[in-house]
């Protein structure tokens, strides 16, 4: 059992050293690196399963944030996250568009049958069939729009509490520890 806890703190560790030496001291602004950060939680929030990476790479280059905090932050929605992300996301799109008066013309019965056979082995064995692909977009469409205002909602607000807790971390640490500031002009080549 130690052994266990030794691993864990050390991967723990390095965890860290690695935030700091490559995000906290990149050669970016702070305003780059939140802004990378922002852009990850937005669009791994969004149901574009499959295409997370491809379009963070694109957003980030197009506004010229700090790629690698963007992909390191667009894995909030992973398999072993799945569900905690989507499904809150569904629920307060579906609350939303009933207080508008929409109404959903496909019952529920679905997303808790998805969700309760949701099986992390199933769901990375089957990540790689079409069959798989061709069930969720089915899904998807059927449910797209209650998950999609959902996930839009709190993809933004985790954007916007993810930029300025990051700038702020990135502010403070920086002032904290002049010294070890890594920067692009000072690097040997």
């Amino acid at each position: 059992m130690i052994n266990g806890r030794d691993n864990t703190r050390n991967r723990f560790t390095q965890m860290m050293r690695f935030l700091k030496l490559r995000i906290f001291h990149a050669g970016d602004s702070p305003h780059r690196i939140a802004l990378g950060v922002a852009l990850g939680l937005f669009v791994g929030w969004s149901p574009a399963l499959g295409f997370h990476i491809l379009i963070v790479l694109a957003l980030s280059i197009l506004l010229r944030a700090n790629k690698l905090a963007a992909l390191a932050s667009v894995w909030i929605t992973n398999p072993f996250t799945f569900v905690p992300v989507y499904y809150p996301s569904y629920l307060l799109g579906r609350k939303l568009l009933l207080l508008f008066g929409f109404k959903s013309s496909v019952s529920n019965k679905p997303i808790h049958e998805l969700l309760g056979e949701f099986n992390l082995s199933q769901f990375l064995t089957g990540f790689f069939h079409i069959d798989f692909w061709k069930g969720l977009f089915t899904f998807l469409w059927a449910k797209g729009i209650e998950l999609w205002l959902g996930c839009t909602i709190i993809g933004l607000l985790a954007a916007v509490a993810g930029y300025f807790v990051t700038y702020y971390l990135i502010n403070r640490h920086r002032s904290a520890n002049p010294h070890r500031r890594f920067s692009r002009r000072h690097k040997k080549t």
